[in-house]
């Protein structure tokens, strides 16, 4: 039988070739269950092509989707003129909108769904799950949504629940994960030239994959 890894995977920003080659060394079984934080769009070269692979993939059966702020900035950016002009100049949505032609209107329904369909957090045994970070007072359940996409890491307390808090968003400029024993951050900024990671949640070890096809690997 199959060991049941919980595999967390962090910021993506349009790296397709990083996610395949990560993946490709982590391999997914059906038993595991794969967590994205969200932010798979910007900066990168491809974020189209993660959608549509992401949209393609078969295995593991349990996958969950986090939506990140560049998500929000992508689907607000459609009708918000001056957030269309913030997003395209310093969020690296001119990376995105070019990857689909530069118009929205080439953007597939099915991307706007996936987009739509993206869960604000995910809570596990041990562990709670969100694209930026939490309010160490408040329950996860009534957590704003600027605190859960938009509010960086800094140094966060213990949260009341006594789970570990995993989280992407605030750019590791190490390129590797921050760990602060009640909080670990996994964004290491593959589309400014980091790594893309995959945390194994049960063991503690992580994969790191860039777009120049390297793999490395690590323990938090």
């Amino acid at each position: 039988m199959s060991e049941t890894r919980t595999l967390v995977i962090g910021d993506i920003h349009g790296c397709l070739t990083a996610l395949k080659t990560l993946l490709k060394t982590v391999k997914p079984n059906k038993a595991d269950h794969l967590i994205f934080l969200g932010d798979y769009i910007d900066r990168g070269p491809d974020p189209k092509g993660v959608i549509d692979f992401l949209l393609a993939m078969k295995a593991p059966e349990k996958i969950t989707f986090l939506r990140g702020n560049h998500e929000e900035a992508f689907v607000t950016s459609r009708t918000d003129k001056a957030m269309r002009k913030r997003w395209l100049r310093a969020w690296g949505g001119h990376d995105t909108l070019k990857s689909y032609g530069d118009d929205f209107e080439n953007v597939p329904k099915s991307h706007w769904e996936f987009i739509e369909k993206t869960e604000l957090y995910h809570k596990g045994a041990r562990y709670l799950h969100v694209h930026a970070n939490l309010e160490h007072d408040v329950k996860l359940s009534e957590q704003t949504t600027f605190t859960l996409l938009h509010k960086k890491l800094g140094t966060p307390l213990p949260h009341q629940s006594g789970k570990i808090m995993i989280c992407g968003h605030t750019a590791q400029k190490s390129h590797v994960p921050k760990n602060l024993s009640h909080a670990v951050c996994i964004d290491t900024d593959p589309g400014r030239g980091g790594w893309l990671t995959c945390l194994h949640e049960e063991k503690g070890s992580y994969w790191q994959a860039n777009e120049t096809r390297e793999v490395r690997m690590g323990k938090i």
